[in-house]
């Protein structure tokens, strides 16, 4: 069994505070066995307790648990076993009842509607500051990523302007170029041509 609300359940005798059942969890700690629910059943004959682990569980929940095991500590053993029967007498019969009761009252959720309500609203709030982190996330993500877009952007204009100019400077320097080579082979032309003149 699981460790759950739920640590223990007792029946006592009033009349000679006599402990006629006990059904404890497994991983119940002694500690955990001091702070108990108390409920007398109507004729004051029998109190039972139940010792819970959560100190959120809900009063009107543990009352109900309590209740629930006094009427069927009643209604299966009757008054006249309850007020005759010897200390310990009845955790054996009762061992069953009381466990499948612990197993039954240990989400406290499904048995009262408001504790039910909390929890979904308590799962629902977590889910929803999870979003709420994601959302947050996700825009500085978003932020981080117009960044380097426009960073690659402004890189990109720098780079094209840069080409540009690199490119103009190639043609003005092939433009040299081509002048001065065309200037020497004018001159070379000249040259010739002058020389054939002269004769």
């Amino acid at each position: 069994m699981t460790e759950g609300a739920v640590a223990f359940l007792g029946v006592v005798r009033l009349r000679d505070q006599a402990t006629l059942a006990t059904c404890f969890d497994k991983s119940a700690l002694n500690e955990e066995k001091k702070g108990f629910e108390r409920f007398a059943d109507a004729q004051a004959l029998c109190i039972v307790v139940a010792g819970v682990r959560d100190a959120q569980y809900p009063d009107r929940v543990a009352l109900q648990m309590l209740r629930e095991l006094a009427d069927k500590v009643k209604n299966s053993q009757g008054d006249e076993i309850l007020s005759e029967a010897k200390p310990g007498a009845l955790s054996t019969p009762l061992r069953k009842l009381m466990r499948d009761l612990m197993k039954t009252y240990n989400d406290a959720g499904s048995q009262d509607k408001t504790t039910e309500v909390r929890q979904q609203v308590d799962q629902l709030k977590g889910i929803m500051q999870d979003n709420v982190k994601r959302i947050l996330e996700t825009h500085v993500t978003l932020e981080s990523l117009e960044n380097s877009s426009s960073s690659m952007s402004s890189q990109a204009n720098q780079f094209l302007r840069q080409s540009v100019d690199l490119r103009r400077q190639i043609q003005f320097r092939n433009l040299k170029i081509k002048l001065i080579a065309g200037a020497c082979v004018g001159a070379v032309v000249l040259y010739v041509v002058t020389m054939f003149v002269d004769i």
